[in-house]
């Protein structure tokens, strides 16, 4: 093996790092989506490097089951692999994909129980509204908050958690834990896609209700009636200070250009970053064959 195979991961971490460090000069959706599809890119080639010198390992303790093995999967040089590099790729792959399967138990057994009690109010005084997704989902809301809150404060409410349910927020949510589960490092991005995500269904209930100043006095009047240590709920946690701001302020710019542009390189360098883990050697080899070759 060589360096080269980890040079891939090195690189989709560096910029996952880098854009959990700063906000984007986006609108939240653009955020969101850029961030999101960072975040997963990352993880599965974290998770693809250590599978592929699993195997490789795999191949130098055996060589003869390397026979058995698909080409694409084995390295291009057919070096061994050091046991240091081989037994800490083995343990690290097998504690990711625990992290893994634990990660998707948890969201199963949150969203079955969430569904489980959509169909009335929540029995307690704490102000919460959650999106349920599903189709056995929708808008969960505490009985504390249909009773400190206004008809046209609930409104606001309902329209953003309603945003959360029409864009599937959960998902990009869901990246983001994983990514910051395998990688420590990309805790910080996932501290900003959930205010991405957030700020996104602020700006969504804002333009429905068509009055920023209301939505704004709502996440404050929620979140300072949040008890001290308060379940989670998505509309008032995730920054909170930084929505009220920002819906105080002027509105976004919805990035009709240069968003979609940014999203979709971001999603052709990572996705290509996330391949080549695989199947780096091989490209370097054959970019090396066709130099000498026209050379």
């Amino acid at each position: 093996m060589n360096w080269l195979t980890f040079l891939p991961l090195a690189i989709v971490l560096a910029l996952s790092t880098a854009l959990g460090r700063r906000p984007l000069p986006l609108h939240p959706s653009w955020s969101a989506r850029l961030l999101a599809t960072t975040g997963a890119m990352t993880a599965v080639a974290a998770l693809g490097t250590g599978v592929f010198v699993v195997i490789n390992y795999a191949a130098t303790l055996a060589p003869s089951a390397a026979a058995h093995v698909p080409e694409w999967a084995l390295f291009g040089d057919d070096s061994p692999v050091p046991h240091a590099v081989g037994i800490a790729a083995a343990v690290l792959t097998a504690a990711g994909l625990l992290i893994t399967g634990r990660t998707v138990a948890r969201w199963i057994g949150e969203l079955r129980a969430a569904r489980a009690e959509a169909g009335e109010p929540l029995d307690t005084d704490a102000p919460i509204a959650v999106a349920v997704p599903g189709r056995h989902g929708g808008v969960l809301l505490s009985r504390g908050l249909l009773r400190d809150l206004s008809s046209a404060e609930l409104h606001a409410v309902f329209q953003h958690e309603a945003s959360h349910l029409r864009h599937r927020h959960h998902r990009y949510l869901a990246a983001g834990t994983l990514a910051a589960a395998l990688l420590s490092p990309l805790r910080p991005l996932d501290d900003r896609l959930r205010l991405a995500v957030e700020r996104w269904a602020d700006e969504d209930a804002a333009e429905a209700t068509g009055d920023r100043a209301l939505l704004a006095r709502t996440l404050a009047k929620v979140a300072l009636a949040q008890p001290r240590t308060p379940p989670s709920t998505a509309f008032a946690e995730s920054g909170v200070v930084e929505r009220v701001e920002a819906l105080l302020g002027t509105p976004p710019a919805k990035n009709p250009v240069t968003g979609p542009l940014l999203f979709m390189g971001n999603g052709v360098v990572t996705g290509s970053l996330t391949a080549a883990t695989l199947q780096l050697d091989h490209v370097i080899a054959s970019a090396l064959l066709s130099l000498l070759a026209f050379g």
